[in-house]
């Protein structure tokens, strides 16, 4: 598993998502863009990012994400 600096990621929408999912385990993904209250398309936009970056997955090709990765 990679390790990421969470210092190193440039956009705070996307560290606010990654410190969420490291305190939380795998959750929801329309939970999370409620719980960190993003708008609809500003919350698909991070997690996109995050995935396509291989930084979260969905778990068992369900609605759940997790980490990806290892935060530092």
């Amino acid at each position: 598993m990679q390790t990421i600096y969470l210092n190193q990621v440039k956009d705070e929408d996307e560290r606010k998502v990654l410190e969420f999912l490291q305190q939380k385990g795998r959750y929801l993904y329309g939970d999370i863009i409620r719980e960190l209250n993003f708008s609809v398309t500003r919350g698909q936009e991070v997690i996109f990012s995050l995935i396509s970056h291989n930084m979260i997955k969905h778990v068992d090709k369900s609605s759940y994400l997790e980490l990806n990765v290892t935060l530092k």
